[in-house]
């Protein structure tokens, strides 16, 4: 897969913050109104998405993968609580930005695209499984543009949301949005290149795999722990970690391997990005992929 774009955006709060940067002026450039109604979690897609493509033009048939941990919070959250709290109706379109599928809408018609559109959720591996489709419907010839963007919300108030990700309140809590423009086309013109995404159930899998990669960089989009990172240093002499602060969401991932494409672009060599699945009785809790400069 060719790189042809990526963009990268991140925050990270405390707790006892009470108010969230504004992502109107990050839409702002690429659309000529203001877009009315859309919720947070909507805008983080949009301002990913379109500010990866940066105004080029794409083919009709591109496919938009879109992958998230938790969803829409914000919305539901709201909407849950005027149901149950005050047994209200919810507003017609606060129901409908309920739908995880809704920010995929909105990103797809601003873009003028038709191609496959997928939202996927697989915890902390759930960029590296939106990569994974589009990697499969690039091979087959299915399409010959890809846009994979990961993306999750920080909702206010943010020591609730803290509860809801089951963290202590004193932890960061990160939000954020990370995007590539990939590319099967030979005329493509492109200084990165990506492998495909492979899962490993151990790190004993993980580790055999490294060794056949004759690769010296490793970013990880985790923090290993200590028996982690004396394992893998046995294999690749360089283990790096994403230097993205706060709780790791689906979204993070993407950022990490963002990370890696401009290590690559920059110093002309080949790396490898790690993620890693936390929850208990996945199969598949590592995965891998590998970077390499044109």
């Amino acid at each position: 897969m060719k790189l042809i774009s990526h963009y990268s955006l991140h925050h990270s709060f405390t707790a006892d913050q009470t108010e969230l940067p504004d992502l109107r002026a990050l839409i702002a450039p690429w659309v000529p109104q203001r877009i009315r109604r859309i919720d947070r979690y909507i805008e983080l897609c949009v301002a990913g998405g379109l500010n990866c493509v940066a105004g080029r033009p794409l083919p009709e048939d591109t496919g938009v993968y879109l992958a998230t941990r938790a969803g829409a919070v914000s919305t539901p959250a709201e909407v849950m609580e005027g149901i149950f709290a005050r047994q209200d109706t919810p507003m017609p379109l606060h129901f409908v930005n309920t739908l995880g599928n809704t920010a995929g809408f909105y990103l797809t018609q601003l873009l003028k695209t038709r191609g496959n559109t997928l939202v996927v959720a697989q915890e902390q591996l759930s960029f590296d499984a939106a990569l994974m489709h589009a990697w499969l419907d690039l091979q087959q010839g299915r399409i010959h543009t890809a846009l994979v963007g990961g993306f999750d919300e920080a909702a206010l108030p943010l020591a609730q949301h803290a509860r809801r990700l089951g963290v202590d309140a004193q932890e960061e809590i990160a939000e954020g949005s990370h995007w590539l423009l990939l590319s099967n086309d030979s005329s493509a013109v492109a200084s990165v290149t990506l492998g495909n995404p492979i899962y490993f159930t151990d790190l004993t899998q993980t580790l055999a795999w490294l060794r056949e990669q004759d690769v010296q960089h490793l970013r990880c989009a985790f923090t290993p722990s200590a028996d982690e990172q004396s394992q893998l240093a046995t294999v690749v002499c360089d283990v790096g970690v994403c230097s993205q602060t706060g709780i790791s969401q689906g979204a993070f991932s993407g950022g990490s391997l963002i990370e890696l494409c401009g290590w690559v672009e920059q110093n002309h060599k080949s790396g490898i990005h790690l993620a890693r699945n936390f929850s208990q009785g996945n199969v598949g809790s590592y995965c891998a992929l590998r970077v390499d400069a044109s």
